[in-house]
Protein backbone atom coordinates (compact mmCIF):
# COMPACT_ATOMS: atom_id res chain seq x y z
CA UNK A 1 0.00 0.00 0.00
CA UNK A 2 1.04 3.66 -0.67
CA UNK A 3 -0.68 6.03 0.90
CA UNK A 4 0.84 9.43 2.54
CA UNK A 5 0.53 10.87 5.65
CA UNK A 6 -1.79 13.98 4.32
CA UNK A 7 -4.10 11.40 2.85
CA UNK A 8 -4.35 10.09 6.05
CA UNK A 9 -5.23 12.83 7.89
CA UNK A 10 -7.62 14.03 5.05
CA UNK A 11 -9.28 10.69 5.90
CA UNK A 12 -9.26 11.13 9.53
CA UNK A 13 -10.91 14.67 8.75
CA UNK A 14 -13.44 13.13 7.11
CA UNK A 15 -14.25 11.34 10.03
CA UNK A 16 -14.07 13.70 12.10
CA UNK A 17 -16.53 16.21 10.35
CA UNK A 18 -18.56 13.65 8.75
CA UNK A 19 -19.19 16.25 5.81
CA UNK A 20 -17.71 16.49 2.65
CA UNK A 21 -17.74 19.99 2.58
CA UNK A 22 -16.72 20.88 6.22
CA UNK A 23 -13.99 18.25 5.68
CA UNK A 24 -12.36 20.01 2.78
CA UNK A 25 -12.50 23.09 4.68
CA UNK A 26 -10.77 21.85 7.63
CA UNK A 27 -7.82 20.71 5.71
CA UNK A 28 -8.03 23.94 3.66
CA UNK A 29 -8.39 21.20 -0.31
CA UNK A 30 -11.60 21.71 -2.48
CA UNK A 31 -14.34 18.83 -1.81
CA UNK A 32 -12.84 17.42 -5.57
CA UNK A 33 -9.87 17.23 -4.01
CA UNK A 34 -10.63 15.52 -1.01
CA UNK A 35 -12.82 13.32 -2.69
CA UNK A 36 -10.55 12.51 -5.21
CA UNK A 37 -8.02 11.53 -1.69
CA UNK A 38 -10.70 9.47 0.05
CA UNK A 39 -11.30 6.99 -3.11
CA UNK A 40 -7.41 6.90 -4.07
CA UNK A 41 -7.42 5.58 -0.32
CA UNK A 42 -10.33 3.04 -0.59
CA UNK A 43 -8.48 1.71 -3.99
CA UNK A 44 -5.13 1.52 -1.98
CA UNK A 45 -6.66 0.01 1.37
CA UNK A 46 -9.22 -2.21 -0.84
CA UNK A 47 -12.56 -1.40 1.63
CA UNK A 48 -15.10 0.87 1.61
CA UNK A 49 -14.40 3.26 4.40
CA UNK A 50 -17.48 5.31 3.99
CA UNK A 51 -21.42 5.49 2.95
CA UNK A 52 -21.94 8.33 1.07
CA UNK A 53 -25.52 9.97 1.14
CA UNK A 54 -24.90 13.51 -0.49
CA UNK A 55 -22.16 15.65 0.67
CA UNK A 56 -22.36 13.45 4.12
CA UNK A 57 -19.81 10.73 5.31
CA UNK A 58 -20.81 7.90 7.80
CA UNK A 59 -17.93 6.01 8.32
CA UNK A 60 -18.30 2.36 7.71
CA UNK A 61 -17.34 -0.24 10.64
CA UNK A 62 -14.31 -1.06 8.58
CA UNK A 63 -13.87 2.97 7.95
CA UNK A 64 -14.07 3.22 11.92
CA UNK A 65 -11.50 0.44 12.36
CA UNK A 66 -9.13 1.74 9.79
CA UNK A 67 -9.64 5.09 11.47
CA UNK A 68 -7.74 3.95 14.98
CA UNK A 69 -4.82 3.11 13.07
CA UNK A 70 -4.31 5.90 10.90
CA UNK A 71 -4.50 8.24 13.99
CA UNK A 72 -2.08 6.20 15.80
CA UNK A 73 -0.01 6.80 12.48
CA UNK A 74 -0.44 10.21 12.44
CA UNK A 75 -0.10 11.16 16.11
CA UNK A 76 3.57 9.42 16.06
CA UNK A 77 4.65 11.95 13.25
CA UNK A 78 2.71 14.97 14.93
CA UNK A 79 5.03 13.53 17.65
CA UNK A 80 8.40 13.63 15.97
CA UNK A 81 7.74 16.61 14.72
CA UNK A 82 7.16 18.10 18.06
CA UNK A 83 10.39 16.66 19.44
CA UNK A 84 12.47 17.53 16.65
CA UNK A 85 11.12 21.19 17.01
CA UNK A 86 12.27 20.78 20.98
CA UNK A 87 15.91 19.69 20.17
CA UNK A 88 16.14 22.57 17.81
CA UNK A 89 14.80 24.63 20.48
CA UNK A 90 17.46 23.26 23.09
CA UNK A 91 16.42 22.99 26.67
CA UNK A 92 12.79 23.54 25.77
CA UNK A 93 9.82 23.24 23.50
CA UNK A 94 5.35 22.87 23.64
CA UNK A 95 3.80 20.62 26.70
CA UNK A 96 -0.13 20.25 25.76
CA UNK A 97 -1.57 19.60 29.05
CA UNK A 98 -4.95 18.60 30.06
CA UNK A 99 -6.47 19.19 34.23
CA UNK A 100 -9.47 19.08 35.83
CA UNK A 101 -10.98 21.41 37.84
CA UNK A 102 -9.62 19.52 41.09
CA UNK A 103 -6.34 18.78 39.25
CA UNK A 104 -5.56 21.93 37.48
CA UNK A 105 -4.75 24.44 41.21
CA UNK A 106 -4.03 20.90 43.39
CA UNK A 107 -1.33 19.20 40.89
CA UNK A 108 -0.90 20.58 37.42
CA UNK A 109 -0.02 24.30 39.08
CA UNK A 110 2.27 23.30 41.50
CA UNK A 111 4.07 21.17 39.26
CA UNK A 112 4.76 23.79 36.86
CA UNK A 113 5.80 25.76 39.53
CA UNK A 114 9.05 23.51 40.13
CA UNK A 115 9.53 22.86 35.94
CA UNK A 116 8.68 26.29 34.78
CA UNK A 117 12.05 28.25 35.90
CA UNK A 118 14.05 24.75 35.29
CA UNK A 119 13.31 25.25 31.43
CA UNK A 120 13.17 28.19 30.69
CA UNK A 121 12.83 27.12 26.94
CA UNK A 122 9.71 25.24 28.24
CA UNK A 123 6.20 26.54 26.68
CA UNK A 124 2.75 24.94 27.97
CA UNK A 125 -0.60 24.83 26.43
CA UNK A 126 -2.86 24.48 29.31
CA UNK A 127 -6.44 23.28 28.89
CA UNK A 128 -9.05 22.66 31.52
CA UNK A 129 -11.42 20.22 30.75
CA UNK A 130 -13.84 17.32 32.49
CA UNK A 131 -12.23 14.19 33.86
CA UNK A 132 -14.74 12.40 30.76
CA UNK A 133 -13.20 14.44 28.13
CA UNK A 134 -9.88 14.86 28.57
CA UNK A 135 -8.93 11.27 28.17
CA UNK A 136 -10.47 11.54 24.78
CA UNK A 137 -8.02 14.66 24.13
CA UNK A 138 -5.50 12.46 24.78
CA UNK A 139 -6.01 9.70 22.99
CA UNK A 140 -6.83 11.60 20.18
CA UNK A 141 -3.59 13.31 20.23
CA UNK A 142 -4.71 17.24 20.81
CA UNK A 143 -2.76 16.50 24.49
CA UNK A 144 0.81 15.38 25.00
CA UNK A 145 -0.59 14.45 28.96
CA UNK A 146 -3.39 15.06 31.23
CA UNK A 147 -3.59 15.13 35.17
CA UNK A 148 -7.23 13.71 36.31
CA UNK A 149 -9.49 10.96 38.47
CA UNK A 150 -8.91 7.63 36.86
CA UNK A 151 -11.72 6.48 34.46
CA UNK A 152 -10.78 2.37 34.31
CA UNK A 153 -10.20 3.56 30.63
CA UNK A 154 -6.60 1.57 31.22
CA UNK A 155 -6.43 -0.60 28.48
CA UNK A 156 -7.00 2.54 25.94
CA UNK A 157 -4.43 5.09 27.94
CA UNK A 158 -1.49 4.69 29.94
CA UNK A 159 -3.00 6.07 33.54
CA UNK A 160 0.38 6.30 36.15
CA UNK A 161 -0.67 6.94 39.61
CA UNK A 162 0.21 10.55 40.77
CA UNK A 163 -1.47 10.95 43.97
CA UNK A 164 -5.25 10.66 44.99
CA UNK A 165 -7.95 12.75 46.83
CA UNK A 166 -10.47 12.44 49.08
CA UNK A 167 -14.22 13.49 48.73
CA UNK A 168 -16.35 14.28 51.17
CA UNK A 169 -20.31 15.26 51.65
CA UNK A 170 -20.88 18.91 52.46
CA UNK A 171 -23.76 20.90 53.55
CA UNK A 172 -23.71 24.66 54.40
CA UNK A 173 -22.77 25.33 57.76
CA UNK A 174 -26.62 26.62 58.26
CA UNK A 175 -27.81 23.70 57.51
CA UNK A 176 -29.09 21.87 60.55
CA UNK A 177 -27.49 18.12 59.23
CA UNK A 178 -23.98 20.13 59.34
CA UNK A 179 -24.03 19.90 63.18
CA UNK A 180 -25.25 16.61 64.06
CA UNK A 181 -22.70 13.86 64.44
CA UNK A 182 -23.11 10.12 63.22
CA UNK A 183 -25.50 11.09 59.84
CA UNK A 184 -26.76 7.68 58.31
CA UNK A 185 -27.11 7.81 54.47
CA UNK A 186 -30.61 7.56 55.59
CA UNK A 187 -30.87 10.72 57.07
CA UNK A 188 -29.73 12.35 53.39
CA UNK A 189 -32.07 10.41 51.88
CA UNK A 190 -34.90 12.93 50.96
CA UNK A 191 -32.09 15.87 50.54
CA UNK A 192 -31.54 17.61 47.22
CA UNK A 193 -27.82 17.76 46.08
CA UNK A 194 -25.63 19.91 43.47
CA UNK A 195 -24.00 17.11 41.76
CA UNK A 196 -21.21 16.77 39.09
CA UNK A 197 -22.68 15.06 35.65
CA UNK A 198 -23.22 11.11 36.18
CA UNK A 199 -20.23 10.52 33.62
CA UNK A 200 -17.76 12.24 36.28
CA UNK A 201 -15.49 9.97 38.14
CA UNK A 202 -16.79 11.97 41.14
CA UNK A 203 -20.27 11.15 40.59
CA UNK A 204 -19.56 7.78 39.91
CA UNK A 205 -18.05 7.18 43.08
CA UNK A 206 -21.07 8.86 44.98
CA UNK A 207 -23.55 7.02 43.17
CA UNK A 208 -21.83 3.21 43.98
CA UNK A 209 -20.84 4.59 47.50
CA UNK A 210 -25.00 5.15 48.02
CA UNK A 211 -25.83 1.84 46.06
CA UNK A 212 -23.11 -0.17 48.18
CA UNK A 213 -24.99 1.00 51.25
CA UNK A 214 -28.58 0.09 49.47
CA UNK A 215 -29.20 3.56 49.62
CA UNK A 216 -31.21 5.69 46.98
CA UNK A 217 -28.98 7.43 44.97
CA UNK A 218 -28.57 11.66 45.15
CA UNK A 219 -31.14 13.57 43.44
CA UNK A 220 -29.47 16.37 41.46
CA UNK A 221 -31.48 19.60 41.47
CA UNK A 222 -28.40 21.22 39.69
CA UNK A 223 -25.85 19.33 37.68
CA UNK A 224 -22.11 21.67 36.84
CA UNK A 225 -19.11 20.25 35.30
CA UNK A 226 -17.46 20.42 38.37
CA UNK A 227 -17.61 21.30 41.89
CA UNK A 228 -16.58 24.80 42.39
CA UNK A 229 -16.04 27.53 45.23
CA UNK A 230 -19.28 29.05 43.54
CA UNK A 231 -21.09 25.78 44.08
CA UNK A 232 -20.13 25.55 47.60
CA UNK A 233 -21.37 29.39 47.93
CA UNK A 234 -24.89 28.17 46.60
CA UNK A 235 -24.47 25.61 48.71
CA UNK A 236 -24.23 27.68 52.12
CA UNK A 237 -27.22 29.70 51.05
CA UNK A 238 -29.40 26.95 51.03
CA UNK A 239 -30.28 23.38 52.37
CA UNK A 240 -28.42 22.09 49.18
CA UNK A 241 -25.92 19.00 49.68
CA UNK A 242 -22.97 18.49 47.80
CA UNK A 243 -19.98 16.51 46.85
CA UNK A 244 -16.43 18.31 47.21
CA UNK A 245 -12.65 17.43 47.09
CA UNK A 246 -11.27 17.70 50.47
CA UNK A 247 -8.36 20.41 48.91
CA UNK A 248 -11.21 22.66 47.86
CA UNK A 249 -12.54 22.82 51.19
CA UNK A 250 -8.97 23.48 52.66
CA UNK A 251 -8.85 26.24 50.02
CA UNK A 252 -11.92 28.11 50.65
CA UNK A 253 -12.75 28.20 54.49
CA UNK A 254 -14.60 30.92 54.08
CA UNK A 255 -17.07 29.56 51.75
CA UNK A 256 -19.42 28.83 54.28
CA UNK A 257 -20.06 25.06 54.23
CA UNK A 258 -18.81 22.17 56.14
CA UNK A 259 -18.22 18.43 56.06
CA UNK A 260 -20.68 16.32 57.36
CA UNK A 261 -20.22 13.84 59.81
CA UNK A 262 -21.20 10.51 58.45
CA UNK A 263 -20.90 7.20 60.15
CA UNK A 264 -20.89 4.81 56.78
CA UNK A 265 -17.57 3.68 54.99
CA UNK A 266 -16.20 7.54 54.38
CA UNK A 267 -13.53 8.67 53.05
CA UNK A 268 -14.68 8.31 49.60
CA UNK A 269 -11.29 8.34 47.37
CA UNK A 270 -10.38 8.51 43.55
CA UNK A 271 -7.15 8.40 42.17
CA UNK A 272 -5.89 11.10 40.42
CA UNK A 273 -3.52 9.50 37.49
CA UNK A 274 -0.96 11.07 34.85
CA UNK A 275 -2.92 10.19 31.46
CA UNK A 276 -0.86 9.31 28.27
CA UNK A 277 -1.24 7.42 24.93
CA UNK A 278 0.41 3.90 24.71
CA UNK A 279 1.54 4.31 21.85
CA UNK A 280 3.55 8.31 22.31
CA UNK A 281 6.92 9.19 21.67
CA UNK A 282 7.68 10.86 25.08
CA UNK A 283 9.45 14.50 24.15
CA UNK A 284 12.24 15.52 27.16
CA UNK A 285 9.31 17.90 28.43
CA UNK A 286 7.07 15.03 29.17
CA UNK A 287 9.46 13.23 31.20
CA UNK A 288 10.25 16.22 33.09
CA UNK A 289 6.81 16.88 33.76
CA UNK A 290 6.40 13.36 34.98
CA UNK A 291 9.56 13.18 36.86
CA UNK A 292 8.20 16.33 38.89
CA UNK A 293 5.08 14.93 39.75
CA UNK A 294 6.36 11.45 41.14
CA UNK A 295 8.60 13.74 43.59
CA UNK A 296 6.05 15.09 44.96
CA UNK A 297 4.30 12.10 45.87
Amino acid sequence: MDFSLRELSYFLAAVTHGHLGRAASACDVTQPALSKSLKRLEDETGLALFDRANRTLRPTSAGLAFAEHARKVVNQYEDALRHAESLRAGKGGMLRLGATAATMDTVVMPALQTLLPAQPGLQVALTLGLSDELPDLVQQGDLDLAVAPSDGRGGVLRQEAVGHDVLKLVAGRRNPLAGRPGLALADLAAQRWVLPKRTSVARQRLDAFFARENQPLPRAVLEVDFVSAGALKLVAGTDLLTVAPAELLDDTPDAGVAALSVDAALPLTRDISLLSRRQAVWSPMMKAFRAVLKNRR
